[in-house]
């Protein structure tokens, strides 16, 4: 018999009990490709904000982040481009019903088909896809959700396009176009469903 696992679907959404509940969000990690391992300093500051669960919305590049993220709190992880193509099966998107809000998981990249036409656009024009665009695409694909986060841009973001929440809580790693500053995000939801965000950035 085929079973859903929780939260891949949003009839299998993973719900949180009535109350408020306080998230760390990241992406895009890059670890053991971009940078060797988590920052002890960024490990420090996510447990000091003690989230009851971290959301990790791909390209982890290394599966040992989710073990060492978990000694901070529960950790809900999706698969990146970089995770595809090293075989990590993670699921694509998670759901989850906060206080009668639906939230959805994800990279950001929709799918690789999406993202090779995109690269190979990259190496001709020079020309990325805009993130509105990025945007666009994803309200299409998950019209229900009330908040999307998702990563891979590289960019924070944190706005509303149409009656969606979008956020995007950067790249935690360092790199030139975030100022070499470490990127993630805080993210509270109020008993009656309202959602606070902090972008934060923390120094290498």
């Amino acid at each position: 018999m085929h079973t859903t696992k929780p939260g891949r679907s949003l009839a299998s959404a993973i719900t949180f009990p009535p109350g408020a509940h306080r998230f760390a969000v990241l992406a895009d990690t890059h670890v053991n490709d971009r940078v060797p391992a988590l920052p002890p300093q960024f490990l420090d500051t996510i447990r000091a904000a003690a989230p009851e669960a971290i959301l990790l919305a791909g390209d982890l590049s290394k599966t040992e982040v989710i073990t060492t993220l978990e000694k901070i709190a529960p950790v809900y992880a999706v698969q990146g481009n970089q995770d595809w193509l090293r075989g990590y099966r993670l699921p694509k998107e998670l759901w989850f019903e906060v206080n009668g809000l639906c939230v959805v998981l994800t990279h950001g990249h929709v799918n690789m088909a999406l993202y090779t036409l995109n690269y190979l656009r990259l190496l001709l024009t020079g020309q990325k896809m805009s993130i509105r665009s990025i945007e666009q695409r994803l309200a299409k694909r998950y019209p229900q959700a009330n908040l999307v986060i998702y990563g891979h841009t590289h960019f924070q973001i944190n706005h509303r396009l149409g009656q969606q929440w979008f956020l995007n809580p950067g790249a935690a790693y360092p790199h030139k176009l975030n100022g070499h500053y470490i990127e993630y995000a805080l993210l509270e939801i109020s008993a009656q469903g309202e959602i606070q965000v902090e972008l934060r950035h923390l120094a290498e």
